[in-house]
């Protein structure tokens, strides 16, 4: 099963060192995996009601979700 993974580059629960760490191990496995870092997008970035909500970054990664959804959605059917 593909997996799209998405994070903000200044986000202080999930810093980058941790997400090259699980991209890596993605790498290892073998894994179909996208994974995506947006430049000053915080932790929480899609949110509209918090203080980290980044426009640009929310409009992409749905964006690209919704493209994700549409190519394996329709394979799987």
């Amino acid at each position: 099963m593909p997996i799209y993974l998405f994070f903000g580059d200044t986000d202080p629960f999930i810093p980058l060192e941790r997400v090259r760490q699980m991209e890596s191990r993605l790498k290892e496995l073998g894994k179909d995996y996208t994974l995506k870092v947006y430049n000053d997008a915080d932790h929480g970035f899609f949110c509209h009601e918090r203080s980290s909500y980044n426009p640009l970054a929310a409009e992409d990664s749905w964006r690209e979700l919704t493209r994700f959804f549409h190519k394996h959605l329709q394979e799987s059917a």
